[in-house]
């Protein structure tokens, strides 16, 4: 009765229609160059109402990357905002200097190309911005997309991988829209709109055979938990970044923001039927955002209850169907935790009351401070506890981990895999994590970790650390593919630029962690920044059409 009276609403309060519309299904870009724009744009969610949105190389979300194993990238990110943004590779397993995170600026009218060889195993991950204080507006409003790795052990697995036919990406999402004028709002505590791939009232065709889902809770604030409506079980296959062991059995998937899954589901002789994927936000526990709320949080229009969330038209088979659940996948070998060493994680609301403002540890996330350091090679426990009001999905960057204990007991069998977010519940809610960070390091440009609910993440909650290379003695900084030398850093007064002997035409950008231009300067290689407060900076080196950007400490 409740879903039934909030439709009528929405439908009367702004005059629209209601009809279920087919999702779109992202185009895709491959290959060793992938090239993306972001810039502000009106997208029709509603037929005669432009709402205002950001989106990549287009008016809402962006195309899905598919990438492989092994192969060399290089990501084109070209800022047409009139702001800062930057673009965070969710989920990838690359150096500092290319994740994306706060430290990686891109200003309004400039690009970052970061180059890297793809390391992660076969799954969805995904891309988003990542500026400290303004993530939240730009993916609320749009700048988000799929990246799918494959490789040789998945491929050599029976499995739906048909792009959008038999293997279909769903980006789900609650929003919360004035439902007058149809514009989104920056307030993820009344969500009161959901959509899968920018549709909202979404239906989606499906094959009557084996089908394969990925479904990506891009949602600022609230936890997935879906199901189907006639209770059928399906077969959760990944993780957020890797395959399972095996298919798992389920009737629920829950899913915290940032967290990705892909399942297997079979329509095997169900043409012509209809279905629902829905949401069970009943069946979460209380202090779960979308779940019953805990005292003096509020509740959205879409708490605490059962509706639909995708229309599923099942139709005929393809020529080729498959119609079989794999009985094995892979094989996942988590760390020993022998000689590890632990770190401990607080998270605390401040007050102690509060749904809106948290700390990890007693802090809140400041940019010049890292908050703690670990050496290359050194195996991680991390010791989480969350003593707050609510569940916070924790997302650590730059590598992938294993959960060792959720609550004190071993996690669900599809928590097993290789993860990067983790849903901590609260009052005592507790996760134990490992992780070893051996492919990169370095001494000055930092990895976050965080809550991955866009409001907490912003308003500060949020860390980051080092990991300091075998020798820390680091004072250059090496652009290794251009020869381009910067020191020393950390400076005092004088930094100095030295480039290949044929470049002598330049120019110079000092910014600091806002993306405030500082400094600027034509072809000079001694910049005086004695005047510089303490802190974080990043030199923007504009020559030949290119822009490299790298960072040092103003001591």
């Amino acid at each position: 009765m409740k879903k039934i009276f909030l439709s009528l609403l929405i439908g009367i309060s702004s005059g629209i229609s209601l009809a279920q519309t087919l999702i779109s299904i992202p185009d895709t870009l491959s290959g060793s160059t992938i090239n993306l724009t972001i810039a502000d744009s009106t997208h029709q969610f509603f037929n005669g109402f432009n709402t205002n949105t950001i989106g990549y190389n287009g008016s809402y979300l962006g195309p899905t990357i598919i990438l492989n194993k092994g192969q060399n990238v290089t990501m084109n990110v070209n800022n047409m905002l009139p702001d800062t943004t930057t673009t965070h590779w969710h989920g990838l397993h690359v150096a500092p200097m290319d994740d994306g995170s706060p430290h990686n600026p891109i200003m309004s009218g400039n690009s970052w190309s970061p180059s890297f060889t793809v390391m992660d195993n076969a799954a969805t991950y995904w891309y988003h911005p990542h500026l400290h204080g303004k993530t939240m507006n730009q993916v609320v409003k749009g700048a988000a997309g799929l990246i799918i790795v494959r490789d040789i052990v998945e491929s050599g697995i029976t499995l739906p991988r048909t792009y959008g036919v038999d293997d279909i990406p769903l980006v789900c999402q609650f929003q919360h829209m004035d439902t007058t004028t149809q514009q989104i709002i920056l307030d993820d505590e009344l969500d009161n709109i959901t959509m899968v791939n920018g549709t909202i009232n979404p239906m989606v065709n499906i094959p009557a055979q084996v089908v394969r889902l990925r479904i990506l809770n891009a949602s600022s604030h609230r936890v997935l938990q879906f199901g189907f409506n006639d209770g059928r079980t399906f077969y959760q296959i990944t993780s957020d970044a890797g395959l399972l062991n095996g298919p798992v059995a389920l009737t629920r998937l829950r899913l915290g923001s940032g967290e990705r899954a892909e399942i297997l589901v079979d329509f095997s002789g169900q043409n012509g039927n209809t279905y629902y994927i829905n949401q069970f936000g009943n069946e979460l526990p209380a202090g779960f955002p979308g779940g019953p709320p805990m005292m003096g949080s509020p509740i959205g229009p879409y708490d605490n209850m059962t509706f639909n969330f995708l229309q599923i038209n099942v139709v005929a088979p393809t020529l080729s169907p498959i119609t079989t659940i794999p009985v094995s996948l892979t094989t996942n070998t988590p760390w020993n935790a022998a000689g590890a060493t632990s770190a401990n994680f607080l998270i605390q609301g401040s007050p102690m009351m509060s749904m809106t403002n948290f700390l990890i540890n007693g802090v809140q996330y400041n940019e010049n401070t890292v908050n703690f350091s670990k050496q290359q090679d050194d195996l991680m426990i991390w010791n989480i506890t969350n003593q707050s009001m609510m569940a916070h999905p924790f997302h650590i960057h730059g590598n992938h981990f294993f959960i060792t204990s959720i609550n004190g007991v071993t996690p669900a069998a599809n928590l097993r895999g290789r993860k990067d977010v983790v849903l901590i519940g609260p009052q005592g809610g507790t996760a134990t994590l490992i992780t070893k960070y051996e492919d990169f390091c370095d001494s000055i440009m930092p990895y976050m970790y965080h809550c991955h609910i866009l409001s907490h993440e912003d308003h500060g909650m949020m860390g980051q650390f080092l990991v300091q290379c075998l020798s820390t003695a680091v004072s250059v900084i090496e652009n290794k593919s251009d020869g381009m030398l910067v020191y020393p850093n950390p400076v005092n007064d004088l930094l100095t630029i030295q480039l290949n002997a044929s470049t002598e035409t330049f120019t110079t950008e000092i910014v600091n962690v806002l993306g405030e231009q500082i400094i600027k300067s034509s072809n000079s290689k001694n910049i005086d920044v004695s005047f510089l407060t303490e802190g974080v900076y990043f030199i923007y080196l504009h020559q030949d059409n290119k822009i490299t950007v790298m960072k040092f400490i103003k001591e």
